[in-house]
Protein backbone atom coordinates (compact mmCIF):
# COMPACT_ATOMS: atom_id res chain seq x y z
CA UNK A 1 0.00 0.00 0.00
CA UNK A 2 2.83 2.26 0.30
CA UNK A 3 3.70 2.70 -3.03
CA UNK A 4 0.39 3.05 -4.04
CA UNK A 5 0.29 5.95 -1.84
CA UNK A 6 3.42 7.40 -3.12
CA UNK A 7 1.88 7.02 -6.29
CA UNK A 8 -1.26 9.11 -5.72
CA UNK A 9 1.46 11.43 -4.02
CA UNK A 10 3.11 12.31 -7.15
CA UNK A 11 2.56 15.30 -9.32
CA UNK A 12 3.25 13.48 -12.37
CA UNK A 13 0.53 10.66 -11.78
CA UNK A 14 -1.84 13.33 -11.50
CA UNK A 15 -1.09 15.09 -14.84
CA UNK A 16 -0.69 11.69 -16.44
CA UNK A 17 -4.15 10.85 -15.31
CA UNK A 18 -5.81 13.52 -16.42
CA UNK A 19 -3.90 13.91 -19.81
CA UNK A 20 -5.68 10.19 -20.16
CA UNK A 21 -9.31 11.66 -19.36
CA UNK A 22 -9.37 14.49 -21.62
CA UNK A 23 -7.37 12.58 -24.47
CA UNK A 24 -10.43 10.08 -24.12
CA UNK A 25 -13.06 12.60 -23.74
CA UNK A 26 -11.92 14.24 -26.93
CA UNK A 27 -11.32 10.67 -28.78
CA UNK A 28 -14.92 9.87 -28.03
CA UNK A 29 -16.04 13.53 -29.20
CA UNK A 30 -14.40 13.33 -32.44
CA UNK A 31 -15.30 9.80 -33.21
CA UNK A 32 -19.06 10.01 -32.17
CA UNK A 33 -19.09 13.18 -34.41
CA UNK A 34 -16.47 11.92 -37.52
CA UNK A 35 -14.24 14.90 -36.57
CA UNK A 36 -11.20 15.04 -37.55
CA UNK A 37 -8.30 17.01 -35.71
CA UNK A 38 -8.12 19.89 -38.22
CA UNK A 39 -11.91 20.66 -37.81
CA UNK A 40 -11.66 20.42 -33.99
CA UNK A 41 -8.87 22.68 -33.75
CA UNK A 42 -10.89 25.18 -35.76
CA UNK A 43 -13.61 24.69 -33.43
CA UNK A 44 -10.98 25.59 -30.73
CA UNK A 45 -9.49 28.33 -32.32
CA UNK A 46 -6.45 26.36 -32.19
CA UNK A 47 -3.06 25.44 -34.32
CA UNK A 48 -3.62 22.11 -35.24
CA UNK A 49 -0.85 20.99 -33.85
CA UNK A 50 -2.26 21.28 -30.58
CA UNK A 51 -4.88 19.45 -30.91
CA UNK A 52 -2.20 16.93 -31.93
CA UNK A 53 -0.56 17.17 -28.89
CA UNK A 54 -3.71 16.44 -27.15
CA UNK A 55 -4.12 13.12 -29.26
CA UNK A 56 -0.78 11.82 -28.64
CA UNK A 57 -0.73 12.67 -25.02
CA UNK A 58 1.91 15.45 -24.53
CA UNK A 59 0.06 18.48 -23.33
CA UNK A 60 -0.03 20.53 -20.17
CA UNK A 61 -2.47 23.58 -21.29
CA UNK A 62 -4.12 26.43 -19.09
CA UNK A 63 -6.98 25.88 -17.15
CA UNK A 64 -8.95 28.60 -19.80
CA UNK A 65 -8.09 25.95 -22.35
CA UNK A 66 -9.81 23.08 -20.29
CA UNK A 67 -12.65 24.28 -19.94
CA UNK A 68 -13.20 25.28 -24.08
CA UNK A 69 -12.65 22.20 -24.56
CA UNK A 70 -14.91 20.65 -21.75
CA UNK A 71 -17.49 22.52 -22.87
CA UNK A 72 -16.78 21.88 -27.28
CA UNK A 73 -17.93 17.71 -26.27
CA UNK A 74 -20.94 19.10 -24.05
CA UNK A 75 -19.11 18.24 -20.79
CA UNK A 76 -19.09 20.44 -17.51
CA UNK A 77 -15.36 20.62 -16.09
CA UNK A 78 -15.80 19.89 -12.41
CA UNK A 79 -12.88 19.33 -10.49
CA UNK A 80 -12.68 18.04 -6.71
CA UNK A 81 -9.99 17.27 -4.64
CA UNK A 82 -10.13 14.71 -2.41
CA UNK A 83 -6.95 13.83 0.47
CA UNK A 84 -4.51 10.88 -0.48
CA UNK A 85 -6.41 9.40 2.35
CA UNK A 86 -10.10 9.79 1.42
CA UNK A 87 -8.96 7.86 -2.14
CA UNK A 88 -7.26 5.11 -0.65
CA UNK A 89 -9.77 4.28 1.49
CA UNK A 90 -12.44 4.52 -1.29
CA UNK A 91 -9.84 1.92 -2.94
CA UNK A 92 -9.96 -0.65 -0.41
CA UNK A 93 -13.29 -0.73 -0.24
CA UNK A 94 -14.01 -0.71 -3.83
CA UNK A 95 -11.66 -4.10 -3.66
CA UNK A 96 -13.34 -5.38 -0.27
CA UNK A 97 -16.62 -5.30 -2.74
CA UNK A 98 -15.43 -6.58 -5.39
CA UNK A 99 -14.34 -9.21 -3.28
CA UNK A 100 -17.58 -10.19 -1.66
CA UNK A 101 -19.05 -10.29 -4.76
CA UNK A 102 -16.92 -12.80 -6.50
CA UNK A 103 -17.19 -15.29 -2.85
CA UNK A 104 -20.65 -14.82 -3.52
CA UNK A 105 -21.12 -15.90 -6.96
CA UNK A 106 -18.40 -18.67 -6.52
CA UNK A 107 -20.99 -19.81 -3.18
CA UNK A 108 -24.45 -19.49 -5.99
CA UNK A 109 -22.69 -21.50 -8.18
CA UNK A 110 -21.47 -25.02 -5.69
CA UNK A 111 -25.32 -24.23 -4.14
CA UNK A 112 -26.68 -24.71 -7.52
CA UNK A 113 -27.20 -28.55 -8.18
CA UNK A 114 -26.41 -29.34 -12.00
CA UNK A 115 -29.11 -31.54 -12.67
CA UNK A 116 -32.03 -30.17 -12.09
Amino acid sequence: MKEREQLLRSPIYWLTHLQIEIFNLLNTYMEENNLTQEQVSEMLDVLPFYVSQIMNGNFNFKLSKLVELSLLVGKAPIIRFETIEHIMENEKKIRRDELARNVLDCSEAFDSDPLE
